[in-house]
């Protein structure tokens, strides 16, 4: 126990955190809605994967499952979040509740998933937002060098660091400049995409299909492609259908949506620095509405998709048709920009979609920053890793550190091929995460009855612990994505069975650094005369 200059003994690394309830509802909401799934850009890129790898999949009906089994994960989350609304979010709760050596496993597992999603998003930038907009008012303009500059940050791995680094380096004066700044540049640029996304599903609503194929073919010949006809049919999916009764296809999907979906209880990180954030009502309106908005515009704008560019033609340009020679990707901003073709709105819908990266990487780094305060506020690391400015109350050192991190993996994804391989294993991070939440959960109210007894926890649904009745449920949700990373290695290992060793390999290093986190920390306090088991014994201060 650390004892200070007035002889008193202090459990902490000070008396309160220096970090500020700032955040509102709404901030929490747009911060968990854009970092589980960003509506535009996970419609841009993500959920449309399943297209190439499961042909028939059923992406709307693959969404609401999403959805569905997300609910007693998000309430039992949220009960929890209510209960302890501390900085470190299942770090405090597992480590009060079941022991500090499992809290580590189970907040290193989400804060490595969380830098695994920052350097996603980093590269999204340039990749899938700055290149193809490039490219596409190349294309409109007739521009060459403008298509040059999109195919190269698309393509050559100095213009994708380059161009990922600027989301990095803004990230992180942004972070620097404290949270009310933080959620101001994340709701304006989530308000930006938004209405561009919006004005996309305006534009699919009241096109048809003739015009997009018109457009399409004319667009597709200036660079020696086919119509849209012959792209579906070099691929060999004419007639192809969504079919939700094909599990083979409809199964994996779900995961895939999950990939980006299972997150919209990532406010709890967020607890901390939450205004009343004790409101168990407030934590529940605040993760519903982040996953009403994502299942609702993500199952429409699909619906809307389709409805223009027909089902196979999107698993034909996904799946690498020969008879596709436009040189950007068929990103769905760009195929929502054909449907008219006019200059004024291909630049309102694709140059929006260079807003969504931003406001998706404040959760991926905002988290795994709370991590390491967290753990220094409890003297597991380095006390400057909880030191906060006093003007913008930020943990400067925690800041710069996370973004050193993300620059790390992000030179490492763009020299692998198994980046796309980490970015799904990061899914059986979160896993991790919620299996070790869900079994706290189940003995709160026995092994920690003086704090479930007065907690929002302690609600029952007839006559039942509601926390005993998500908590199993929320399990058995995380062991269906195991069972389909196992089940489909196209998911996770590229296709190659002989590789499903990495799925323990994978989790079994998270445990492995959890470990030696807590183990090595309590040798090395041990040394200074500091017992850190004393810290979990009481609530860390606000």
């Amino acid at each position: 126990m650390a004892v200070q200059p007035d002889g008193k003994s202090q459990l902490f690394v000070r008396q309160s955190t220096g970090l500020v309830r700032e955040a509102s509802a709404l901030d929490a909401t747009i911060f968990n809605a854009v970092f589980s799934a960003p509506v535009g850009a996970t419609l841009a890129w993500g959920i449309f994967a399943a297209l190439s790898m499961f042909p028939g999949a059923d992406l709307v009906t693959a969404t609401i499952i999403a959805g569905i089994i997300n609910i007693p994960v998000l309430i039992m989350m949220a009960l929890l979040a209510s209960s302890m609304p501390r900085t470190g979010g299942d770090y405090v709760w597992v480590s009060r509740i079941l022991s500090p050596p499992l809290a580590l496993i189970s907040n290193f597992a989400a804060a490595l998933s969380a830098t695994i999603g920052a350097t996603y998003w980093a590269r999204y930038f340039p990749v899938f937002a700055l290149g193809p907009i490039l490219v596409t008012l190349g294309i409109t303009f007739d521009n060459q060098d403008l298509i040059t500059w999109g195919t190269n940050f698309q393509t050559d791995s100095t213009w994708i660091f380059a161009g990922a680094m600027v989301m990095v380096i803004l990230m992180g004066l942004i972070l620097t400049a404290g949270l009310r700044m933080t959620f101001a540049w994340q709701n304006t640029f989530w308000i930006i995409a938004s209405v561009g996304t919006f004005i996309a599903f305006a534009v699919l609503l009241i096109g048809t299909n003739a015009d997009f194929v018109a457009n399409f073919n004319e667009m597709n010949a200036k660079f020696g492609g086919g119509t849209a006809q012959d792209v579906i049919n070099a691929a060999g999916v004419a007639g192809v259908s969504p079919n939700p009764g094909d599990l083979n296809a409809t199964l994996p999907t779900v995961f895939i949506v999950m990939t980006f979906m299972m997150w919209n209880w990532w406010s709890v990180y967020l607890s901390g620095e939450l205004k009343t954030a004790s409101n168990r009502g407030r934590q529940l309106k605040i993760m519903f509405g982040a996953l009403a908005w994502d299942v609702l515009f993500i199952a429409l704008g699909a619906l809307l998709l389709f409805k223009v560019t027909g089902y196979d033609f999107m698993v034909a340009v996904n799946s690498g048709s020969s008879a596709y020679a436009i040189p950007t990707g068929p990103w769905y901003h760009f195929m929502a920009s054909l449907v008219y073709a006019a200059p004024a709105l291909t630049f309102l819908i694709v140059g929006s979609f260079l807003f969504w990266s931003l406001p998706a990487m404040v959760g991926n780094t905002f988290m795994p920053i709370r991590t390491m305060f967290a753990w220094s506020f409890d003297r597991l690391l380095p006390e400057k890793l909880s030191e906060v400015n006093e003007r913008t109350h930020s943990p400067i050192w925690a800041i710069w550190v996370e973004m050193a991190i993300i620059t790390a993996m992000l030179i490492w994804s763009i020299n692998s091929t198994d980046f796309i391989t980490w970015l799904t294993l990061g899914v059986l991070a979160g896993v991790v995460t919620v299996v070790i939440v869900a079994v706290a959960a189940l003995v709160f109210p026995t092994r920690r009855p003086d704090l479930y007894q007065a907690s929002p926890a302690n609600v029952k649904f007839l006559g039942i612990p509601v926390l005993y009745i998500v908590a199993p449920l929320s399990i058995l949700c995380m062991l269906f994505l195991v069972w389909c990373t196992v089940t489909y290695p196209a998911l996770a290992m590229m296709g190659n069975t002989d590789n499903i060793w990495w799925i323990p390999a994978f989790i079994g290093m998270i445990v492995v650094v959890g470990l030696i986190v807590y183990f090595g920390a309590k040798f090395i306090r041990r040394s200074q005369g500091i017992d850190i088991d004393l810290v979990y014994r009481e609530l860390p201060p606000e």
